[in-house]
């Protein structure tokens, strides 16, 4: 029998960072993913509030509604409020979503519509856009410098169109590190009301500064013209898959009908259990250990860079916080190339700057390392297999 498959399907992009992710390669060092070692996930604090939940409260096995389980809304409510993201907002503003991902699904079903125009910072990250696309968006790039998006070419562009939003990763961004200086937000947001686009802030590295704090997010200075997206897979956990939007409460009942419509609810053992984590009064300490254990990579992996790495050969930004280390290539070697043969020959794997881009176009000697989960030796040796690659022949 020939199953055919729907437009949506067809029309769907494969994803090129899937080449580079090689989950079972055994041989394999990998500066790919995004997400913090195991050995810093907080384990033993979800043993002791999944037991102590399931054993009180076995009724969280029920379904929860809609929009997610309320104390978990109201947790997270009171988390962005302390932490100045959200001053004031209500656990009513607020729907449970399966990680960014499904957050920026549930936007896509709820504004997007065919040939509708998404603008993002570029580069950014793929995965989100592809949702976006999925939903038969336009998808156009919002060039950016290390103080983040540039607001004269988003002029440019919203003068010949309005979009229906434009999509930022503010802090310690991915892919690049990047955090977007106030002047930048201010303008940006300046811009949204002017021309009348609301501004979706994705935000999940928001807590990973390595000393400062970020400045104002965008949903702080303009509640009015922003949509924000939060997410616990880079502070507890990604297999948690748990995220949440801050929506205007005049769309939120249509929010929650697609979200019934889509997946019915989401698992409310989950956000309990998520709840009970946020509020627990060691959860910051954790935070502030991953915070740390994340400077001491990236300061780690730079040091072996920096011995090992000529800068006529390859240069790399400097992140404030997150994960992430943006490198640029002088070599005159394309990065798909290269990572290619990296990958093959010297068997590290890492993610070619064109995979970051709207439309798989651009940042053609761009790279992407991450920092966050290797051993100490894992760096060391990733980066003598890179300086192998970079002084050899292509």
């Amino acid at each position: 029998m020939e199953f055919r498959l729907s437009q949506k399907a067809v029309h769907l992009r494969r994803c090129m960072m899937d080449a580079f992710h090689l989950r079972n390669a055994t041989d394999m060092i990998f500066f790919n993913a995004g997400q913090p070692a195991v050995s810093i996930l907080p384990a033993a604090m979800l043993r002791e509030v999944w037991d102590d939940m399931l054993t009180s409260e076995p009724q969280v096995l029920a379904y929860p509604s809609a929009r997610g389980d309320e104390e978990f809304l109201q947790a997270v409510a009171e988390r962005m409020d302390r932490l100045g993201v959200a001053p004031g907002v209500k656990s009513s503003q607020l729907i449970a979503t399966n990680g960014g991902t499904g957050a920026a699904d549930l936007l896509a079903q709820l504004f997007i519509d065919p040939n509708d125009l998404v603008l993002t910072e570029t580069p950014t990250f793929p995965e989100t856009l592809d949702c976006f696309y999925k939903d038969y968006a336009r998808l156009a790039g919002v060039p950016m410098d290390e103080d983040g998006p540039l607001p004269d070419e988003l002029e440019k562009l919203v003068k010949k169109e309005t979009p229906r939003f434009f999509y930022v990763i503010p802090n310690f961004q991915n892919p690049t590190g990047r955090c977007t200086s106030l002047e930048r937000r201010k303008a940006i947001v300046a811009l949204a009301r002017k021309y009348g686009f609301f501004i979706v802030e994705d935000d999940p590295y928001h807590e990973l500064s390595f000393d400062a704090a970020p400045p104002a997010s965008y949903y702080s200075l303009a509640p009015d013209c922003t949509i924000y997206m939060g997410s616990l897979s880079k502070t507890v956990a990604p297999g948690v898959r748990t995220g949440w939007l801050i929506l205007p409460e005049s769309v939120m009942e249509r929010a929650a009908m697609l979200q019934k419509a889509t997946v019915l609810s989401y698992p409310a053992v989950i956000h309990r259990a998520m709840a009970r984590l946020l509020r627990r009064p060691d959860f910051d300490a954790h935070v502030d250990e991953l915070r740390l254990d994340l400077k001491r990579r990236y300061e780690l992996l730079t040091k072996h860079l920096s011995a090992a790495v000529h800068p006529e050969q390859m240069t790399w930004e400097t992140p404030l916080g997150g994960m992430f280390l943006w490198c640029h290539l002088h070599t005159g070697e394309n990065a798909m190339d290269f990572a290619t043969r990296v990958r093959d020959k010297h068997r590290v794997a890492f993610f070619p700057g064109v995979c970051f881009t709207p439309d798989y176009t651009g940042e053609e000697h761009s790279v992407r390392f991450t920092f966050a989960r290797q051993t100490d030796e894992q760096l060391a040796e990733g980066v003598r297999r890179i300086a192998a690659a970079l002084n050899e022949k292509a």
